[in-house]
């Protein structure tokens, strides 16, 4: 049992290394492409709308993606007139980092401004996407390894079991909390956003179908399945309609 408990030890120590190192490849792949924001960023202060716009586009062609450089597209976007991309835009910045006040006040305003429509969300809906994925792993991992200390401690150690059942039981709760912000992210995942002026939402594939609803640009739609010219999908009142393809852009992939 206690050579058992020793490798569950070790296989910790090397995950959370392997975690750190992560972080820093992280860091120095984010700092080659200073220079390139810089210059996109002086072409928006210019008022150079459309080239800052291409040029916020070859860097998100090519990686790394970030909050901030799917925020500053999106503000291109809405002066250009776009307000479905620009709203798309925002929400990627906010998938990335759901902490982005600006961006999130930004997404709301051009919404409003073309009266987008939306999913109602529930109070936990917004408190599972107050975690991004990518932290929500990490926090998951963590809250394991540490439920699984826990578990050795209260096997090696009969006596005195109050202080690791109670860590035992936050960890497993914490990590609950930190599942359920994986799905969220994972649903939110295969949000798509209006792009065209407007989007009619037909209940059969086709122009002379009848129409559902009218979706405005900006409005979103989720679990969007392509079949050619159409997608079929749920519109924000929960319905299932279909959208001309080239009127929707994913917010990922």
């Amino acid at each position: 049992m206690r050579n058992a408990v020793r490798r569950i030890l070790r296989l910790a120590a090397a995950a959370v290394l392997m975690t750190a190192s992560a972080s820093k490849a992280a860091e120095s792949a984010d700092a080659n492409v200073t220079a390139q924001f810089d210059a996109a960023n002086q072409l928006y202060e210019a008022k150079q709308f459309d080239k800052a716009k291409d040029a916020y586009d070859r860097m998100v062609k090519n990686g790394p993606l970030s909050a901030n450089l799917f925020y500053n597209r999106g503000n291109a976007q809405w002066k250009l007139g776009n307000g479905g991309a620009a709203v798309a835009d925002y929400e990627r910045a906010l998938a990335l980092d759901p902490g982005d006040q600006q961006a999130r006040v930004n997404l709301d305003f051009v919404r409003d401004q073309t009266g987008a429509k939306t999913a109602m969300q529930q109070w936990w809906e917004h408190a599972l996407e107050a975690m991004d994925a990518s932290s929500a792993t990490v926090l998951l991992s963590v809250c394991g390894w540490v439920a699984l200390f826990c578990l050795a401690l209260v096997l090696l150690r009969p006596e005195g079991r109050t202080g690791p059942i109670v860590t035992l039981t936050m960890s497993l709760l914490v990590g609950a909390y930190a599942s359920g912000s994986i799905w969220q992210a994972n649903l939110q995942g295969t949000k798509a956003i209006v792009v065209a002026k407007s989007a009619p939402a037909h209940v059969a594939p086709a122009d002379v179908a009848p129409i559902a609803d009218v979706l405005p640009a900006g409005s979103e739609v989720l679990a969007p399945e392509t079949r050619g010219p159409w997608t079929y999908c749920t519109l924000p009142d929960g319905d299932r309609a279909w959208i001309p393809t080239d009127a929707l852009e994913k917010v990922k992939g």
